[in-house]
């Protein structure tokens, strides 16, 4: 008599080995029982848990659901992108407009261009601003390095993502040390390091009396609006000192912008000189492990926070976010939230206050989440569609992808 396979889709059935098994304990009825994830994986697949949902994912990356929330007395329509960070063909990464930080794009071109499956607005930016620079209001880091800095050393809601889809939303601090090498002149053999007040930011945004960091990802000159010192840096050795407030960068090294008062220290700078910067961050509240150079991949800056470890505490105030848009309107806005079950949530909703916005993430099953760029900058990104369309072109984003 022929018997019938049966995939039990059930997490409470689960095989260790297969010597574990008594099949005759599992036919009934001449159907064999065999649990889903053990034939699934055997067979070469990808399976998820979704603890929220109760359900079981093969082979999935992201799924997209329209949903509406009950928050208080009103429904709330969410649009709610779901990542499956535990596949391993998942990847992560921050896209900025046109490839140089301070120019803006259009949402779906950066998600186009980086051959996105979703995409989600990114932190502020200045975005009324009628000419170029329009730059990001928030930090960010960009292929393992911090690439566009605004709070300094002073710590602020910020979400992180390992190469290998570790994730964190931290309270995080940011800063660049500069460190010699080799020192040609005697004179100041002594040194170890020298400081940085920014990197890739425009002087109009900016204090004048700093010693400022211009890589290659600000495009190919610096744009730095003020005239300055322009030390030149090509594989970590001073190759030119010249004056100006828009040089080249060259592809293999960065620009050293040195201005008003701090030009007291440009004589310490010399052609030959070999140098480095490093990136270091303050991690008041998160996962630390992860935020460092070498670990860290992706991240930016935002807020306020949303949900702390399933608890809804968002405090605008405290974060110094002041302005009614966000502290009182209800208005478009997007969210980026963590599961326990290591999920990404990616949502944008039409019409809510920044407490009901962390109600929704709640709901959603966010473990911790996040409050990131609203208003006419709120957009959301799906298998080739625009599920939430900005009313603006955008500064940054993130970005998931096939790997």
């Amino acid at each position: 008599m022929l018997s019938t396979l049966v995939l039990l889709g059930s997490r409470k059935l689960s095989l260790q080995t297969s010597s574990e098994v008594k099949w005759e304990q599992l036919t009934k009825n001449d159907r064999t029982y065999v649990p889903l994830r053990f034939i699934s994986e055997t067979l070469g697949h990808y399976v998820d848990w979704d603890a929220t949902e109760q359900a079981v994912y093969i082979d999935t990356d992201v799924v997209y659901r329209k949903m509406s929330i009950p928050v208080g007395s009103k429904n709330i329509t969410a649009n709610v992108v779901k990542v499956f960070l535990d596949n391993p063909h998942v990847d992560l990464t921050m896209a900025y407009g046109k490839n140089q930080i301070g120019l803006t794009e259009s949402l779906a071109s950066m998600a186009q261009r980086n051959n996105a499956i979703a995409a989600i607005n990114g932190t502020f930016f200045r975005s009324y601003e009628t000419t170029n620079p329009k730059e990001p209001s928030g930090n960010l880091v960009i292929d393992g390095r911090i690439e566009h800095l605004c709070f300094l050393s002073k710590p602020a809601t910020t979400f992180g993502f390992t190469r290998d889809n570790k994730v964190d939303i931290g309270y995080v601090g940011m800063r660049l040390s500069g460190n010699y090498l080799e020192v040609n002149n005697p004179e100041y053999a002594w040194l170890r390091s020298y400081y940085i007040g920014t990197i890739n930011r425009s002087m109009a945004y900016w204090n004048n009396n700093s010693i400022n960091l211009y890589t290659p990802k600000r495009g190919a000159t610096t744009r730095a609006g003020v005239s300055g010192s322009n030390v030149i840096v090509v594989d970590n050795e001073i190759v030119d000192i010249v004056e100006g407030s828009n040089v080249a960068i060259p592809k293999n090294g960065y620009v050293i912008w040195i201005g008003g008062t701090e030009k007291k220290y440009l004589d310490r700078f010399a052609i030959g000189d070999k140098l480095t910067y490093e990136d270091e961050y303050y991690v008041q509240q998160g996962n630390a492990d992860i935020w460092k150079q070498g670990v860290i991949e992706g991240g930016l800056s935002a807020g306020p926070r949303l949900i702390t470890n399933g608890k809804i505490t968002v405090n605008p105030e405290a974060e110094n976010y002041t302005i009614p848009k966000i502290t009182e309107y209800a208005t478009p806005r997007s969210a980026i939230g963590i599961t326990k079950d290591n999920k990404l949530l990616l949502v944008t909703v039409q019409n809510a206050t920044i407490k009901e916005l962390a109600t929704v993430m709640q709901k959603l099953g966010a473990y911790n989440a996040m409050n990131v760029d609203g208003g006419a900058s709120s957009g959301l990104y799906y298998k080739g569609q625009m599920v939430t369309t900005p009313g603006r072109e955008l500064s940054n984003a993130l970005i998931v992808k096939r790997r």
